[in-house]
């Protein structure tokens, strides 16, 4: 008999391509993963992979225990979501997702008001630019920036995301003297489009996938970057560039698996955080420019 856990570990390494991406997917240690590998191996009398360089590809063997391995995953996720869809006790824990730039200043006061009127429900919160799985249950909620949702879900559109470029406060900021960027554009085409347009004298200062890094870098006089309205608009140090117009970025959603979205303590942050997003629409569409002022 196959020893589910050690199948666990084969997708970990089919998915990293390597034993050490592996490790740190499930949080254990490179020697772990290396021994659950060979013991998967004796297990089935077959190499599973192949070690080219640092990358481990999978062999024909090793594809058709991946295969059966996914579907374990898929059906074992099956079954806990159908279990979770079922409780009805507004208490334990609720796996949450947002993008980073959702943290600290819009997210953080919602879960202060959500955990006092729900003290029992612990919200645990992943900030990431990834995409979490809710079909695996990576997550239970997600709060997601996307034009289309996965056909496994359900929610709600709350709004559009409205970016805009932001500088240091209290200078005398126009597009003509922007000079540096903080970008997330690849280092082969460094510069965004909207600096290509707006700003004749920019150049790439840095380059980060991080909204709140690019907050941090304003800060520290790297220059200008275009980060969401509802991040921007909340950070008393940062101010918009007023000459370079707002762009509408993707959908904001709120989503649950279908299967999970009974759950009660899933279906009450689900309703709370809606609520709190709606009342919260003209921030995240760029209307409130004065709001870190006004708060």
């Amino acid at each position: 008999m196959v020893n589910w856990d050690d199948m666990r570990y084969l997708l970990a390494v089919a998915r990293g391509g390597s034993m050490s991406a592996a490790a740190r997917a499930l949080k254990v240690n490179h020697a772990t993963v290396i021994r659950r590998i060979r013991s998967l191996e004796h297990q089935l009398g077959s190499t599973l992979f192949d070690r080219i360089g640092h990358t481990y590809v999978i062999t024909p063997a090793g594809q058709v225990a991946f295969d059966a391995a996914e579907q374990m995953e898929a059906e074992s996720a099956a079954v806990e979501r159908q279990i979770v869809g079922q409780v009805t006790e507004l208490s334990g824990p609720i796996r949450v997702t947002a993008p980073e730039a959702m943290g600290r200043d819009f997210l953080l006061p919602a879960l202060k008001v959500f955990t006092r009127r729900y003290p029992e429900i612990l919200v645990d919160l992943s900030l990431s630019m990834r995409t979490y799985d809710l079909g695996l249950r990576e997550a239970d909620v997600a709060i997601r920036v996307t034009d289309q949702p996965p056909g496994d879900v359900v929610g709600r559109k709350i709004t559009t995301l409205a970016m805009a470029v932001y500088g240091l406060a209290g200078t005398d900021l126009t597009a003509a003297r922007i000079d540096r960027v903080i970008s997330m554009a690849p280092a082969e085409a460094p510069l965004p489009e909207w600096a290509v347009r707006y700003c004749p004298r920019a150049r790439a200062s840095l380059l980060t996938d991080s909204p709140g890094l690019q907050a941090d870098a304003i800060r520290e006089g790297f220059g200008c970057a275009r980060l969401p309205c509802g991040m921007g608009d909340l950070d008393a140090s940062l101010q918009r560039v007023p000459d370079i117009p707002l762009e509408q970025g993707s959908q904001i959603w709120i989503l649950t698996h279908v299967d999970v979205r009974t759950n009660a303590r899933i279906r009450v942050f689900r309703d709370f955080m809606q609520v709190y997003f709606e009342e919260r629409r003209d921030l995240l569409e760029g209307m409130r420019v004065n709001a870190a002022a006004s708060a």
